[in-house]
């Protein structure tokens, strides 16, 4: 199909010639993985022939932006990055040809380094197309994310079927998260979709191809079933998901042609002035999220058009350390820990987020891979907004740009507190603290009863201490006249945690600046 359409919008242009280059990258990241995991005996001469149709689709892209007379723009930047990235691609090429990257570093370069910050231009370059529909835009954003997972499950696939690992849980995992986040992507497409775009990608996805991916896809989530799955060869394996991605990649191509306004009236995101009613429901949390504390009606209307809302079950884990974020998360309910792995296979906790919180905001916002990974650990319910659209809202936005500024210094102010407790604070003192912050934030220091939210280990990690050091404090507690029941605790009185109390969590508290506070926080002048 003909990328070059000169006809056609600049923004149009520049799409088309960017989703071809995610889709051959995409494809030689596929190459890539086999021609690793069999020792350079599969799909040799194909990863090489690769290389020059990846170089080319490069070279065609940066020809349509060196047309354009502005280069001023966010999504530009991105490019001129992908530009750069060039010359890196050549030297992560030839350590695949020396045989000296391990599987995961091979592929979760190309996913990482080039693929995704290309991913990201096509949605800025999206957003600019004059007079776009901002719904299309996000069912756009959703089918490419959509088809990038299918592209991982392709290479991770590959890697199972060549080294006979689906037994292995941690690999089976991966491959599962790849599918959960697939029908995700899915069901958020078609939600947002128009009934032509619909009907496109139904037409790509139908088949018998189709039928016999979704026969292997129920294999794998039943472990009895894995054997069958050694049967199929990793070419096989890769040709049927290549089948179903240049479908996906065909679809593509008319989503992209439907962002291009038939009708001369403008359809501006300014005229928007109601949130999704998808979303109204939630609005109550939402508006008092801090992000959107000083956002206008309209401009919060025009930032959730692309918002997302899932509830996710405990033990999910949302991104992991080295992963960069294609979505920005806040959470509306539920406990979310971020946490780093240790060489001996033990986890640190750093932190503990609820409602209210976003996740991981400095690497959304600076495009960098993430340095911890984060799991739920009490059933939640999250909210996303693509990160390429909330980069370029808070570009356009002076409020919005502000209310983040403000969220990560809190989160500053918020580490360094933390730290000061782990190293100069006794366990009873952490202990006591916590139960405190619980107690303000569940009760508001009103009533006797905390839940601890999530499990002892968890807790003992985030207060850096053993469960055993946990579990002996807690016992202090006890002979100090706390009732402890599994995860219910309660106290002799209201103020009973009272001496544990700091300034920030004395702001909460009903008793702050009155003369029945037991601290050292009442005004006396």
């Amino acid at each position: 199909m003909d990328m070059s359409t000169t006809q056609e919008p600049l923004a149009i242009q520049q799409l088309l010639a960017a989703g071809k280059l995610t889709h051959i990258l995409q494809i030689e990241r596929g190459y890539t993985a086999l021609y690793v995991d069999s020792g350079g005996e599969i799909f040799a001469d194909e990863l090489r022939a690769q290389y020059a149709l990846t170089d080319n689709a490069i070279r065609d892209l940066k020809s349509i932006i060196a047309g354009q007379e502005k280069r001023q723009s966010s999504r530009h930047n991105k490019m001129d990055a992908v530009d750069k990235n060039t010359k890196e691609l050549s030297i992560h090429r030839i350590k695949v040809q020396s045989g000296t990257l391990e599987f995961a570093k091979a592929v979760n370069t190309y996913t990482y380094t080039f693929i995704y910050p290309t991913i990201e231009y096509c949605i800025e370059t999206a957003l600019s197309v004059k007079n776009v529909n901002p719904m299309k835009v996000t069912a756009y954003s959703n089918f490419v994310q959509w088809k990038e997972r299918m592209g991982r499950e392709r290479a991770w696939g590959a890697h199972g079927f060549c080294s006979k690992v689906f037994k292995n849980r941690e690999f089976t995992e991966r491959l599962l998260t790849l599918l959960e986040e697939q029908s995700a992507y899915k069901r958020a497409f078609m939600s947002l979709a128009t009934e032509r775009q619909r009907h496109e990608v139904k037409e790509n996805l139908g088949g018998y191809v189709m039928e016999l991916l979704e026969t292997i896809h129920s294999q794998l989530t039943d472990l009895k079933r894995t054997k069958e799955l050694e049967a199929l060869s990793p070419i096989t394996w890769f040709e049927l998901l290549s089948g179903k991605i240049d479908r996906m990649y065909n679809a593509e191509i008319h989503l992209v042609r439907s962002l291009n306004p038939a009708e001369p009236k403008p359809v501006s995101v300014t005229n928007i002035k109601e949130v999704p009613a998808r979303l109204e429901r939630h609005m109550p949390i939402i508006h008092n999220l801090p992000v959107f504390s000083k956002l206008g009606e309209k401009d919060m209307a025009q930032l959730l058009i692309h918002a997302d809302i899932r509830s996710y079950d405990k033990g999910k884990l949302l991104f992991m350390q080295g992963e960069t974020l294609s979505r920005y998360y806040l959470i509306l309910e539920g406990w979310v820990k971020l946490y780093k792995s240790t060489d001996a296979g033990d986890e640190a906790v750093l932190q503990m987020l609820s409602a209210g919180d976003s996740l991981m905001e400095a690497a959304v916002f600076l495009s960098i891979p993430s340095i911890v990974n984060a799991q739920v650990v009490q059933n939640a319910k999250l909210m996303s907004l693509p990160a390429p659209i909330i980069r370029q809202s808070m570009a356009d936005n002076k409020n919005l740009a502000l209310n983040m500024i403000g969220g990560l210094s809190m989160r500053s102010h918020g580490l360094i507190r933390q730290i000061e407790h782990s190293r100069l604070k006794t366990a009873t003192e952490r202990v006591g603290w916590f139960l405190l912050k619980l107690a303000m934030e569940q009760t508001g220091g009103k009533g006797t009863a905390i839940t601890l939210p999530y499990d002892k280990s968890t807790i003992a990690s985030y207060l850096d201490m053993t469960p055993e050091t946990f579990s002996r404090t807690l016992k202090r507690f006890r002979n100090k006249g706390f009732s402890i029941h599994n995860d219910k605790i309660t106290k002799p009185n209201p103020k009973a945690l009272c001496t544990f109390c700091d300034e920030a969590l004395s702001e909460t508290c009903m008793f702050k600046d009155h003369e029945t506070c037991p601290q050292t926080y009442y005004n006396n002048s």
